[in-house]
């Protein structure tokens, strides 16, 4: 199957698409009860509170928008791979391997309000790319800081991604404190703005509140361990080391360019992992983030792997493993 998505013909976008149809099948064939996540900030609650005002108790709804959403991150994402030639062949190995990835826990299946933030935070990658080798990136980079901003009112970890942006700028750009200042100012406006809606209601200190970060601290404790994680865990951590040290060993037969992006990767993942010392409670919605860069790791696995034998059975064995967890929870909600 994976051989498929090693074309770059539009046909293989219906392929995608029955792709992710298979990927969440079950979230049809036994109604799965979407309940909109208790920590909500303003713009997801006010997003949950239109969707309500339309929808109503009609959960399926919730299922088919929250599908389209991640075939949408799917196609962008493959769009930046291709675009800027990250990958050394162009194909749909990366919406492919995006779409794999969204669907490994079912937790990623819903729409919660990390999901839709992770949409913005792919539109600001787009941006950091868009930076390279431009004389004038000032109005760019107030963009980038803009979009983290739009995200981390959807989901507040998300703000973390901000140090994505002064880490890129490093990795990118000459120095500019200008640069630096702009992207300060790109992610306090919305707040500021927010703020002042907030005053004129009167509930700017419960606003406040919501932006409090009382203690950075990442509970272990709360981390499920479970069959899943290690069934699932393990394939994903054995492709990711592989990628890894493929990109390691070819590093510097790549140009600058791709070079320098594939750093911005590292740079967002381990920003990623930062996240998670902010209001993490166990939900493993928490970690949606990590489509973007396994998303990526899984793309070079499937089309460099010589053995493609190997690619085939890992993918096969995720896929029966996704399903098999996606039903065994499904009808077992108490395990």
């Amino acid at each position: 199957m994976v051989s498929i998505y090693r074309s770059y013909h539009p046909a293989v976008l219906f392929l995608l698409l029955l792709y992710l149809v298979l990927l969440r099948t079950f979230l049809f064939v036994e109604p799965v009860v979407f309940r909109i996540p208790e920590n909500t900030n303003l713009l997801s609650e006010l997003t949950y509170k239109g969707l309500l005002a339309f929808i109503g108790d009609r959960n399926f709804i919730f299922h088919v928008i929250s599908a389209l959403l991640v075939f949408f991150q799917a196609l962008y994402f493959n769009y930046l791979i291709n675009y800027y030639k990250i990958m050394s062949k162009s194909s749909y190995l990366p919406a492919f391997s995006f779409l794999l990835v969204s669907s490994l826990f079912s937790e990623f299946t819903l729409l919660t309000s990390a999901l839709i933030a992770n949409t913005f935070l792919l539109f600001a990658l787009a941006k950091v790319f868009a930076w390279y080798k431009k004389e004038k990136v000032t109005a760019a980079v107030f963009d980038t800081a803009f979009l983290i901003s739009i995200a981390s009112l959807f989901f507040f970890p998300y703000v973390v991604f901000f140090l994505f942006v002064i880490v890129s700028l490093a990795i990118l750009r000459p120095f500019s404190l200008r640069n630096y200042l702009i992207a300060i100012v790109g992610l306090l406006i919305p707040y500021y703005f927010i703020g002042v809606y907030f005053f004129w209601i009167g509930q700017l200190p419960q606003f406040i509140d919501s932006l409090v970060i009382s203690e950075l601290r990442f509970n272990t404790k709360v981390i499920e361990r479970s069959t899943r994680m290690l069934v699932l865990g393990i394939p994903v951590i054995a492709v990711m080391t592989w990628t890894a040290l493929f990109i390691q060993a070819n590093l510097f037969r790549m140009v600058v360019q791709v070079r320098n992006y594939l750093i911005v990767f590292v740079s967002f993942f381990i920003v990623g992992i930062l996240a998670l010392l902010i209001q993490f409670k166990g939900e493993l919605f928490h970690f949606v983030w990590f489509t973007i860069p396994a998303g990526l790791a899984f793309a070079f696995f499937f089309a460099e792997l010589k053995r493609r034998w190997i690619a085939e059975i890992v993918h096969l064995f995720l896929i029966l493993a996704i399903l098999f967890f996606q039903f065994y929870y499904l009808y077992n909600p108490s395990n």
